[in-house]
């Protein structure tokens, strides 16, 4: 048996001399892609799959499915199909009805590429860790230890997905997690077996609208075997011509190879937390998630997100009284998680009005949008109304 996998390959052209000219390998490229012979496949078998819960997430994911046992051929596609792009890993297992066709395959899809602004926020309120009242009364909301070492991090379960009636006719945003196509020589069954798919990222992904996709194919129905051997064939000499044309434009530096490594492994199950006061009319809870660096997973405890126009029109928390002018003994000194990366500040804790005292929220670790990012502390402003809460946030530095 033969396994064709989709090839991962981003080609960059230069882009010289007069806006109308033509890379003369441009136009090569798309020849070669327009020669390629037409594999006779058809769609057999479409399910589709949604989260369920959370907004954001990070998975892992579980999909399964059998294969549809069809001679010649069978093609497994998967892709996310929703309001936004994504990117992660995914973990295909085979596990096969007899010993050839049992496999397993990993690699990273969308390489980078995803829409989760609404995850990440880049202007919030700090909070996370452990809030204690003026009373000294506590309650957790997301604290806990701190980074977990990937060979001891506890098992994370897969999430099993729910099916939906069916796939959307159109994608605002399609994603491709897969293509892999398994082959029979001739008319034997190319694939017999389970099929288990695991899907998961190395930072939360916004689910909005989001649907998995498994898409099988197999050979058109009047296939026959001498037609079936001719078209392997074909492909095949094509296959060549693209490989030693790709190996060409690599070593002269016009085509760039991506990177498919996984370069983590499913993250633990998600902390439980419990929110913070609301610091503002319009703000919105960003749960937080699994960073992983340098072989180790830390959590970055949730957050509010604020908007601009909730500061600027003063819609944020009034308290009738200033706040305590110091933190509460069991304040966090020094920071009770360990450092997440390099690049990450530490954002410290605040009082919060909750409608009836000031309750203590610990700071947490926050890692910068980008090296112009700074945090700027939240704060409280006194005025003849009483205490006004300016939430804390990312600053963009521009300049010097």
């Amino acid at each position: 048996m033969r396994i064709a996998v989709g090839l991962s390959i981003v080609v960059g052209i230069g882009c010289g001399g007069s806006k109308h000219a033509r890379d003369p390998h441009d136009a090569q490229r798309e020849a070669l892609y327009a020669a390629r012979p037409k594999a006779p496949l058809e769609v057999r078998e479409q399910t589709a799959f949604q989260p369920a819960g959370e907004r954001c997430g990070q998975g892992p994911f579980r999909l399964e499915t059998d294969s549809l046992r069809a001679p010649y051929a069978e093609e497994v596609v998967v892709y996310a199909c929703g309001a936004h792009e994504i990117s992660g890993n995914y973990k295909l297992a085979v596990e096969g009805h007899n010993h050839r066709s049992s496999s397993e395959d990993s690699s990273a899809f969308g390489f980078g590429r995803r829409d989760n602004a609404a995850c990440k926020s880049t202007r919030a309120a700090p909070d996370a860790g452990t809030s204690t009242g003026s009373t000294s009364s506590t309650s957790s909301s997301g604290g806990g230890t701190g980074g977990i070492a990937a060979s001891a991090a506890p098992t994370s379960k897969p999430i099993s997905l729910t099916r939906v009636a069916s796939a959307p006719e159109q994608c605002a945003q399609r994603t491709q997690v897969f293509d892999i196509t398994y082959q029979s020589t001739s008319d034997d069954i190319a694939l017999d077996g389970h099929l288990t798919i695991d899907i998961w990222s190395d930072e939360p992904n916004d689910l909005e609208n989001l649907v998995f996709v498994i898409e099988k194919r197999a050979a058109v129905a009047d296939m026959t075997v001498e037609r079936w051997k001719a078209y392997l064939a074909a492909d095949h000499d094509w296959h060549e011509r693209y490989m030693a044309f790709i190996d060409g434009e690599v070593a002269v530096g016009r085509t760039t190879l991506i990177d498919s490594t996984v370069k983590s492994p499913p993250p633990p199950p998600p902390r439980v937390e419990i929110p913070p006061p609301r610091p503002s009319e319009h703000a919105r809870w960003i749960p937080g998630y699994w960073h992983y660096d340098t072989g180790t997973f830390h959590w970055l405890a949730g957050l509010w997100d604020v908007p601009e126009a909730d500061v600027a029109q003063d819609l944020t928390v009034h308290a009738p009284t200033p706040p305590p002018a110091a933190p509460p003994p069991a304040a966090e000194q020094p920071a009770p998680e360990p450092k997440p990366a390099v690049t990450a500040v530490w954002a410290p804790g605040q009082w919060q009005w909750d409608g009836r005292r000031y309750i203590w929220v610990t700071g947490a670790w926050r890692i910068p949008p980008s090296p112009q990012h700074s945090w700027q502390p939240a704060r409280w402003t006194i005025s003849t109304r009483g205490a006004i809460f300016v939430p804390g946030g990312w600053r963009v530095r521009i300049g010097r």
